[in-house]
């Protein structure tokens, strides 16, 4: 049978005072509020398996804090250091590790006093990760391992190099957002690239058939030299689409449907939703995109194409440009699609998120009659 422990009797009357005014606290800490009440309780003439069912806890646990206090006195009523591995990093150093998160990661573009745009390790990572955080500590002399960054919840992740602010993350919410809820004055743009495009010819097929049957157009045709690829852009809230065509992508132009885009929407931020296409971080996009400040990027997430609206309207654009069309040239190819994309525009309606209401159905009683 467990020995029955007791706390002592108050030496004074002012321990006795201290004891219960922290039992009764709303502000003392918790340790010392807990063992408190363990005391009082033992002096009301309660047992340590009483005091255990009343406060929730085992009896061997207050067992020992009424010894402790029957040893030290008030000073034993708090909680006592573990005895497992002690912290290896001061509260000093682990600040300035957190703090790394907070500053401009080393490979970032960014603009000094005197107005250059440079970056300040051109091998550097231009995005924070765990890895690039580590090393950073490292060169500050600090040893650390990735798993302080995750117990302390700290945000290291950057959404995209020139979308919303740091605070934000990257999820298919935040994509979303920007079709639901845009920010004020702002707009939002969609990009894409469609290609590479080939000129195509097929044989006309005959006007008639020799044994009766219907007429089957054969499979054969020729692919041209020329490619080319078409960047379009989707003003989501009126349907309003740009297109242009480029003999390849990459960075360049890229740039330049970034200028019509601007050009096209002279006030307010621009939003442009895109994917993560190398041409779209490069250091020469991001060169332009800082003397931009009102053009700001929100990558998808990889795997999550359809979070782009332009897919659908290449699906409508497709129909319309290259459905049963015979095209030599890559000339052919911009004219159909100047055409398309004027067709698609003077019919444009703002493209929502989501499925639309349903309508209501009115139910009405219908009266069959047979004679």
């Amino acid at each position: 049978m467990p020995k029955q422990v007791y706390a002592r009797a108050a030496q004074e009357e002012r321990e006795e005072h201290q004891v219960r005014k922290l039992a009764g606290s709303h502000h003392a800490p918790a340790d010392w509020k807990f063992h408190a009440q363990m005391v009082v309780e033992s002096w009301a003439g309660k047992t340590p398996q009483e005091i255990a069912t009343e406060l929730d806890c085992h009896p061997q646990t207050v067992r020992l804090h009424l010894n402790r206090f029957n040893a030290e006195g008030i000073n034993g009523l708090e909680m006592r250091e573990g005895a497992g591995r002690k912290l290896r990093l001061t509260e000093q150093e682990r600040s300035r590790i957190l703090a790394l998160a907070k500053r401009p990661p080393p490979g970032k573009l960014q603009r000094y006093t005197d107005g250059s745009l440079d970056v300040r390790d051109e091998e550097g990572s231009a995005q924070w990760s765990l890895d690039a955080l580590t090393e950073a500590a490292h060169d500050a002399g600090i040893q650390v391992e990735r798993r302080i960054y995750l117990r302390e919840g700290a945000r290291w992740r950057l959404t995209h190099s020139w979308g919303i602010a740091m605070t934000k993350t990257l999820s298919r919410t935040a994509v979303v957002t920007h079709y639901t809820d845009p920010p004020a004055g702002s707009t939002t743009i969609c990009t894409d690239e469609l290609g590479p495009v080939v000129p195509r010819t097929f044989a006309p097929a005959p006007g008639w058939s020799p044994n009766g049957h219907r007429i089957k157009a054969p499979l054969e045709y020729s692919r041209g030299d020329d490619k080319v690829w078409i960047y379009g852009a989707l003003r989501v809230r009126d349907g309003k689409e740009i297109t242009r065509c480029a003999p390849s992508r990459n960075s360049k132009n890229s740039i330049e449907l970034l200028k019509d885009i601007e050009a096209d929407n002279p006030t307010g931020d621009i939003f442009i939703i895109t994917d993560n296409l190398s041409s779209h971080r490069s250091l020469e996009t991001r060169t332009w995109l800082a003397d931009h400040p009102r053009i700001q990027h929100v990558f998808v997430p990889k795997g999550a194409c359809w979070l782009n609206v332009q897919e659908g309207w290449w699906r409508l654009f497709r129909r319309d440009a290259f459905a049963g069309q015979s095209t030599a040239l890559a000339d052919e190819i911009e004219r159909a699609m100047q055409v398309a994309t004027a067709q698609l525009n003077h019919r444009a309606k703002p493209w929502g998120w989501g499925w639309p209401p349903k309508t209501r159905r009115h139910l009405r009683q219908l009266f069959c009659y047979r004679l």
